[in-house]
């Protein structure tokens, strides 16, 4: 019986649109991108981006990762909304191609938006827990999540204006 990488090797539609290390490169960053929250898709999905010199359509990024139309199509609809990608209109259609965002504020912004979330979700258990450790250990990992917040957009902040991290 034929795996995915026998099909994804011997269709006609993927052979030769990625070499065996890029392959390698958008498996496993499908892999990694789960833990971020994205479903493998997704992941899969952002990191064959981020290896175009060019935007690139649904019917090309379906076929080159052997993923169903509707598929690719939730996927970059996630990768927009997480923005790690955007969607720009293909000239004259009403198609669109999507490309990669390559600036890494972009990255941690969507980091940045789970650990805001997670903060939230700490302070919430802090404000129910009985008055005792429990609560104050609640309340200390969210005010250090807070600091880590802080210093990682203190951090981006000199990057963007050309400095270097302290």
């Amino acid at each position: 019986m034929w795996g995915y990488n026998q099909y994804m090797q011997n269709s006609p539609s993927t052979r030769g649109a990625l070499t065996p290390d890029q392959r390698a490169f958008v498996e496993d960053m499908g892999q990694h991108m789960v833990g971020w929250g994205l479903p493998r898709t997704s992941g899969r999905m952002y990191a064959y981006l981020l290896l175009q010199d060019a935007p690139v359509g649904l019917d090309r990024l379906s076929a080159d990762l052997g993923v169903a139309r509707s598929g690719a199509s939730v996927a970059t609809r996630q990768l927009v909304h997480c923005g790690l990608a955007r969607a720009t209109g293909a000239g004259g259609t009403r198609r669109l191609v999507y490309q990669a965002h390559h600036d890494l504020s972009a990255i941690f912004a969507a980091r940045d938006a789970q650990t805001r979330a997670l903060t939230r979700h700490l302070r919430a258990g802090a404000a129910l827990a009985a008055p005792g450790p429990g609560r104050e250990r609640l309340a200390e990992m969210a005010e250090v999540m807070d600091r880590f917040l802080e210093e990682v957009q203190a951090l981006l902040a000199r990057f963007r204006e050309g400095g270097r991290p302290r």
